[in-house]
């Protein structure tokens, strides 16, 4: 499977690679709507997240939390929807070479990611805990 990759890199001339035309600042903002827009839709933890996320910005507000202690909770959040939509792209590449066949490094590399989605999530359950303990 990735000797077959390999072998389309070593195929292709260097022009296929570039740019063929530079795409403007608005249509950049475009694609990241349409793939915002696709996460949301197929990502059923994406979505948890979000709503997650909302209630905790909504405490903080209610609790009057400092502007630093909103900050921390916005990147907590911020971080860890990130994680989950660079999870989302990741998994999508996968499935796209392995051909959807199951092959163990392509689940080892699956499991690697989302273990890297759930370390954001503990990191941001900590940040809220010490921060909202006070008020509990």
């Amino acid at each position: 499977m990735l000797d077959q990759l390999d072998q389309i890199v070593k195929e292709r001339p260097l022009e296929w690679y570039e740019v063929r035309q530079r795409s403007s600042l608005l249509k950049s903002f475009a694609h990241a709507g349409r793939g915002l827009r696709y996460a949301l839709g197929t990502q059923r933890n994406l979505r948890i997240q979000i709503l997650v996320g909302g209630f905790v910005l909504v405490a903080g507000f209610f609790y009057q939390v400092s502007m630093l202690e909103m900050l921390l909770l916005w990147l907590a959040i911020a971080l860890v929807i990130t994680c989950e939509i660079i999870n989302t792209a990741l998994e999508l590449t996968l499935d796209i070479v392995s051909g959807g066949k199951f092959h163990n490094l392509v689940k080892i590399t699956k499991d690697v990611v989302a273990a890297g989605v759930l370390l954001a999530a503990i990191n941001a359950v900590v940040i809220g805990v010490i921060i909202f303990a006070k008020y509990l």
